[in-house]
Protein backbone atom coordinates (compact mmCIF):
# COMPACT_ATOMS: atom_id res chain seq x y z
CA UNK A 1 0.00 0.00 0.00
CA UNK A 2 1.03 3.41 -0.44
CA UNK A 3 2.60 5.23 2.73
CA UNK A 4 3.54 8.94 3.11
CA UNK A 5 6.22 9.77 5.41
CA UNK A 6 6.76 13.77 5.65
CA UNK A 7 7.67 14.20 2.02
CA UNK A 8 8.82 10.60 1.53
CA UNK A 9 6.43 8.83 -0.67
CA UNK A 10 6.79 4.84 -0.51
CA UNK A 11 4.35 3.40 -3.31
CA UNK A 12 4.61 -0.57 -2.39
CA UNK A 13 5.13 -0.97 1.60
CA UNK A 14 4.02 -3.71 4.11
CA UNK A 15 2.30 -1.85 7.23
CA UNK A 16 1.73 -3.64 10.40
CA UNK A 17 0.77 -1.57 13.63
CA UNK A 18 1.74 -3.38 17.32
CA UNK A 19 2.13 -2.62 20.59
CA UNK A 20 6.02 -3.00 22.37
CA UNK A 21 5.66 -3.35 26.27
CA UNK A 22 9.40 -3.67 26.68
CA UNK A 23 9.56 -0.32 27.96
CA UNK A 24 7.00 -0.96 30.74
CA UNK A 25 4.67 1.45 28.61
CA UNK A 26 2.78 0.13 26.26
CA UNK A 27 3.83 2.23 22.88
CA UNK A 28 2.11 1.73 19.93
CA UNK A 29 4.42 1.20 16.80
CA UNK A 30 4.17 0.74 13.27
CA UNK A 31 6.84 -1.55 11.15
CA UNK A 32 7.11 -0.06 7.27
CA UNK A 33 8.24 -2.61 5.01
CA UNK A 34 9.33 -2.27 1.28
CA UNK A 35 11.89 -3.30 -1.10
CA UNK A 36 13.97 -0.34 -3.22
CA UNK A 37 15.84 2.68 -2.08
CA UNK A 38 16.24 3.89 1.30
CA UNK A 39 15.32 7.38 2.38
CA UNK A 40 17.68 10.05 3.17
CA UNK A 41 14.71 12.01 5.06
CA UNK A 42 14.25 9.01 7.19
CA UNK A 43 17.77 8.52 8.39
CA UNK A 44 17.80 12.35 9.37
CA UNK A 45 14.56 11.91 10.99
CA UNK A 46 15.83 9.34 13.06
CA UNK A 47 19.24 11.18 13.87
CA UNK A 48 17.46 14.69 15.18
CA UNK A 49 14.44 12.88 16.27
CA UNK A 50 11.91 14.55 13.97
CA UNK A 51 7.94 14.16 14.23
CA UNK A 52 6.89 13.16 10.85
CA UNK A 53 3.75 13.11 9.70
CA UNK A 54 2.22 9.50 8.73
CA UNK A 55 -0.24 8.74 6.13
CA UNK A 56 -1.76 5.87 4.55
CA UNK A 57 -5.40 4.40 3.32
CA UNK A 58 -5.63 2.55 7.23
CA UNK A 59 -3.71 5.48 9.44
CA UNK A 60 -2.45 8.78 9.30
CA UNK A 61 -0.61 10.15 12.49
CA UNK A 62 2.53 11.63 13.74
CA UNK A 63 5.61 9.11 14.45
CA UNK A 64 8.85 9.20 15.23
CA UNK A 65 11.74 7.31 13.78
CA UNK A 66 12.52 4.69 16.19
CA UNK A 67 14.70 2.08 14.45
CA UNK A 68 15.82 0.55 10.92
CA UNK A 69 17.07 -2.15 9.35
CA UNK A 70 18.46 -2.46 5.41
CA UNK A 71 19.54 -5.61 3.42
CA UNK A 72 21.29 -3.90 0.82
CA UNK A 73 21.90 -7.27 -1.06
CA UNK A 74 18.00 -7.95 -1.93
CA UNK A 75 17.18 -3.97 -1.04
CA UNK A 76 14.70 -5.14 1.64
CA UNK A 77 14.23 -2.25 4.20
CA UNK A 78 11.87 -1.60 7.20
CA UNK A 79 11.52 1.24 9.75
CA UNK A 80 9.92 0.98 12.78
CA UNK A 81 8.04 4.31 14.11
CA UNK A 82 7.11 5.04 17.40
CA UNK A 83 3.88 7.14 17.79
CA UNK A 84 3.75 9.67 20.46
CA UNK A 85 1.19 8.17 23.28
CA UNK A 86 -0.71 12.05 22.92
CA UNK A 87 -1.16 10.90 19.00
CA UNK A 88 -2.63 7.49 19.89
CA UNK A 89 -6.74 7.59 19.88
CA UNK A 90 -6.86 5.67 23.42
CA UNK A 91 -9.69 7.60 25.25
CA UNK A 92 -7.52 9.04 27.55
CA UNK A 93 -5.24 12.74 27.57
CA UNK A 94 -2.17 13.23 29.61
CA UNK A 95 -1.90 16.12 32.05
CA UNK A 96 1.47 16.94 32.74
CA UNK A 97 2.54 17.67 36.39
CA UNK A 98 5.59 18.92 38.67
CA UNK A 99 4.26 18.28 42.03
CA UNK A 100 7.79 16.28 44.10
CA UNK A 101 7.95 13.07 42.30
CA UNK A 102 4.60 13.51 40.25
CA UNK A 103 5.11 13.96 36.34
CA UNK A 104 1.73 13.18 34.75
CA UNK A 105 -2.08 12.60 35.41
CA UNK A 106 -3.82 10.43 33.06
CA UNK A 107 -7.44 11.15 32.89
CA UNK A 108 -10.23 10.01 30.79
CA UNK A 109 -10.23 12.36 27.21
CA UNK A 110 -13.86 14.06 27.81
CA UNK A 111 -13.14 15.16 30.99
CA UNK A 112 -13.02 19.54 30.51
CA UNK A 113 -9.90 20.97 30.06
CA UNK A 114 -11.04 23.25 32.71
CA UNK A 115 -10.30 20.78 35.41
CA UNK A 116 -6.76 20.57 34.15
CA UNK A 117 -6.67 24.26 35.66
CA UNK A 118 -6.57 23.13 39.00
CA UNK A 119 -4.62 19.65 39.51
CA UNK A 120 -5.19 19.67 42.85
CA UNK A 121 -9.15 18.49 41.99
CA UNK A 122 -8.02 15.82 40.22
CA UNK A 123 -5.90 14.49 43.34
CA UNK A 124 -9.01 14.07 45.25
CA UNK A 125 -10.17 11.35 43.26
CA UNK A 126 -9.82 7.89 43.34
CA UNK A 127 -7.35 6.61 41.09
CA UNK A 128 -4.21 3.99 40.22
CA UNK A 129 -0.92 4.80 40.62
CA UNK A 130 1.44 3.21 37.52
CA UNK A 131 4.94 3.77 37.96
CA UNK A 132 7.54 3.24 35.53
CA UNK A 133 10.63 0.08 35.76
CA UNK A 134 13.42 3.46 35.28
CA UNK A 135 11.42 5.24 38.07
CA UNK A 136 12.05 2.39 40.54
CA UNK A 137 15.67 2.05 42.11
CA UNK A 138 17.85 -0.99 40.76
CA UNK A 139 18.38 -1.91 44.60
CA UNK A 140 14.68 -2.89 44.53
CA UNK A 141 14.92 -5.23 41.94
CA UNK A 142 14.97 -9.06 43.10
CA UNK A 143 18.33 -10.17 41.38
Amino acid sequence: MKVEIGNTIIPDAEIKRFIDLQSGLALSMIRVSYEGEAFKELGEAFNKQMLLPLECEILKTNVLVHGSSHDERTKKHEYVFLERAIDVSCGYKLLHTKVVNERAIIVPENVKDAYFEDAEKLRTLPYIRFILKKGIPKDWFEQ
